[in-house]
């Protein structure tokens, strides 16, 4: 049952993912891109510096085995998803400079998380772990169960934008499906790990995204962005494209220990970003006579 969603569950179901991602997009979704820049380069930057160094922080002191601490590393690289844009717009942040992030960050995550991957696999495995995989063949793999189908989706989309309206809802439901009904068997099949370790995965993963998210709101206070391009900034540090990481491990790597970092941060980024967005709104509200009298 493991070697079928490895092979073909679990990258079948984030094909069609992103695939739907793709069928979602237009092309002024990429000339968005070059709006707003200074908030864009800025959360571009944050996303690409602060995840990853409390994930290296955090695998190095407190990561239960080698390889959780890959898995945390995995975890702190990913990009923001696409439920950032849905928060966003939730929280009354700027919406266009969320999808300019998911965007640019997933685009750069092609280039970038193989390197991560790698070499975090090379530190915390060692010569111990059972694994070989050459980086050309890394980049390939990840390359094509994100670009290609996104890509196809996009062609469909200018291509035939009534066939993309009709198919692009079920598609990613089903996939959807499949891949959380893939994320269970995989907690099933480390039930001895999880027993152990479930105390210290929750902690560290609670961790990772309270600390990038006072780190991030601090550096924007910093920075002077206004309170919209705060929230989407915020949120695109949160809500993360676990199932690629996912994939990388289990798929590609084979280890589905070290899958259990982005399995357990699902349900606790939700939890954490739902409270953000109720905050972010509350401040809307409080701060809108304000924005009212200045306009």
């Amino acid at each position: 049952m493991m070697a079928l969603i490895g092979d073909w569950l679990l990258p079948g179901s984030l094909v069609c993912v992103m695939a739907a991602m793709g069928l979602s997009l237009t092309a002024d979704d990429f000339r968005m891109v070059f709006r707003n820049r200074r908030a864009l380069v800025f959360g571009v930057a944050s996303m690409m510096v602060v995840p990853p160094l409390i994930g290296l922080a955090m695998a190095l002191t407190v990561a239960p085995t080698p390889g959780l601490a890959v898995g945390f590393i995995l975890l702190a690289t990913t990009p923001g998803g696409m439920l950032s844009n849905l928060f966003t717009d939730m929280a009354k942040g700027d919406l266009a400079l969320s999808m300019s992030m998911t965007l640019v960050l997933s685009m750069i995550y092609i280039v970038v998380v193989p390197f991560y991957a790698h070499f975090a696999i090379l530190h915390f495995m060692g010569v111990e772990a059972d694994v070989d995989v050459p980086l050309g063949a890394f980049i390939w793999n990840i390359f094509s169960i994100t670009v290609l189908p996104a890509a196809a989706g996009f062609a469909i989309r200018a291509l035939r934008p009534t066939l993309a309206a009709r198919i692009k809802a079920p598609l990613k439901l089903g996939a959807t499906l499949v891949l959380f009904t893939s994320f269970g068997f995989i907690l099933a099949d480390q039930l001895p790990v999880l027993r152990v370790n479930l105390g210290a995965l929750f902690w560290i993963t609670l961790a990772i995204n309270l600390i990038t998210l006072v780190v991030v709101l601090a550096s924007v206070k910093m920075m002077r962005f206004n309170r919209r391009e705060g929230v989407a900034i915020g949120v695109e540090h949160l809500m993360r494209q676990e199932g690629t990481a996912i994939f990388i491990a289990v798929s590609i790597v084979g280890n589905n220990e070290m899958s259990l970092p982005m399995i357990m941060n699902t349900p606790v980024a939700l939890v954490v970003v739902l409270l953000f967005v109720v905050a972010a709104r509350r401040l809307a509200v409080e701060s809108a006579p304000k924005e009212a009298s200045l306009a």
